[in-house]
């Protein structure tokens, strides 16, 4: 599964979540060869992001301490990387759970190396900021979705 998030990242077919599963499903099995396993894991750890995660309220003026399992289970340089993010306010304090809780879930129940995990981390950073349902423009020039009706009767 760690494969598969690293592609998805990697070749940014993450933004693929959004339109139809089935086909990416389809591509990643058939196409690049990984099992149908690995991609529907993938796929139920992006869940989360997927299905509109916008409705968690974070007081910004709160102050974000770490628990004894994350400490226990979570590479301090993770750890680290998010915080600094943070604030910096690169991301948002929304951001920032959902870094955490998809990241520890990845090391509670995936054997990650440093290197992998600040891969995953890296990408999901990016999915988050252009990518996430609420936050996409459809009628913004530069964003990614960008579409325009033209109207014109022939």
């Amino acid at each position: 599964m760690i494969e598969v998030l690293q592609f998805l990242f990697a070749t940014e077919k993450d933004q693929l979540l959004y339109l139809n599963q089935d086909t990416l499903v389809r591509e990643l099995v058939t196409e690049y060869n990984f099992s149908e396993q690995e991609v529907r894991q993938a796929l139920a750890w992006f869940a989360p992001i997927a299905d509109e995660c916008t409705t968690l309220e974070i007081n910004p003026d709160s102050i974000r301490s770490l628990s004894n399992w994350e400490e226990q289970y979570l590479p301090k340089e993770v750890v680290t990387h998010i915080l600094e993010l943070a604030s910096s306010k690169s991301i948002s304090n929304v951001e920032r759970e959902i870094l955490f809780d998809r990241i520890g879930e990845l090391f509670l129940e995936w054997p990650l190396v440093n290197d992998e995990a600040s891969e995953i981390l890296d990408g999901l950073v990016s999915h988050l900021q252009n990518y996430r349902p609420g936050l996409i423009k459809f009628d913004l020039p530069e964003s990614p979705w960008y579409w325009a009706a033209n109207c014109t009767i022939h």
